[in-house]
């Protein structure tokens, strides 16, 4: 799979791939809603699957004080998109003037950048400033174009609507095997660039260094390890740390929850 920044992408790198079919959002979590939108760039064929996303969640940037934290890490999300088959995804640092560029200008950047075929969105998909540019604006932005634009419908389960605020609220709750059914797996912190301390025989890890959004107080039935083994632990949350029993001290690259 191909990463690139969006200044890149703008200055040509996808000029001679050819046609391209592309889906843009946050895709926070990578669900099983946005799984089905990402199944339609994938299936087409005759076209270069591309996916535009953003290096920071824009509500993180936004909301830094009642933000609750990500489902999944960057590494996490590309890591996904490559599992599933995705040729190229673009890396778009919302920061700084990016969130002023108006939600046609924006639109208009990917269409001239590359051989848009084919595009399609989330039914609540909103970009540009202050995400006043719908998909339904995207529709009419692109109805001269040659590029074909659909707006997809949201995934249910057990007639409730599959969405990345849905997980977070699950996960914050305890909930775990919700999160699990709308995740399709299970959920799973990145914490391979996190400080740890090992300590008689455990790993103590500082919550104020986890990005993502956290579980209640508790103990939890956890799969942990590296990329070279796998072992079942239990991990404790208390009010600032995760405490992690291990046999063998070292860095541990994850904390998946099977249970609680």
């Amino acid at each position: 799979m191909n990463v690139i920044s969006w200044e890149d992408f703008i200055e040509g790198a996808l000029n001679e791939i050819g046609p391209i079919a592309a889906s843009i959002g946050v895709f926070d979590g990578v669900h099983e809603g946005h799984r089905d939108l990402l199944s339609r760039i994938i299936d087409r064929n005759s076209t270069n699957s591309l996916v535009i996303t953003f290096t920071t969640n824009p509500k993180k940037i936004f909301g830094r004080n009642s933000y609750p934290g990500d489902i999944s890490t960057l590494s996490q999300k590309l890591s996904i998109f490559s599992s599933l088959g995705i040729d190229t995804v673009i890396l778009i640092d919302f920061s700084g003037n990016f969130s002023n560029i108006s939600g046609k200008d924006f639109l208009y950047l990917i269409k001239n950048s590359c051989d848009l075929s084919y595009l399609i969105l989330g039914n609540n998909f909103r970009c540009g400033y202050k995400g006043m540019t719908t998909s339904e604006d995207a529709l009419k932005i692109f109805k001269e174009e040659k590029a074909v634009v659909k707006i997809g419908s949201m995934t249910s389960l057990n007639d409730e609507l599959i969405s990345s605020t849905r997980i977070r609220e699950a996960v914050e709750s305890g909930n775990l095997l919700k999160a699990r059914n709308m995740l399709k797996r299970v959920y799973s912190l990145d914490i391979a660039d996190i400080p740890q301390i090992s300590r008689e025989q455990t790993i103590i890890i500082n919550k104020e260094h986890i990005k993502q959004v956290l579980p209640p107080q508790g103990q939890y039935s956890v799969l942990t390890g590296t990329s070279e083994y796998t072992i079942k632990s239990k991990a404790i949350l208390d009010s600032t740390e995760i405490i992690v029993p291990v046999k063998e001290t070292g860095h541990l690259n994850f904390i998946k929850f099977t249970d609680k």
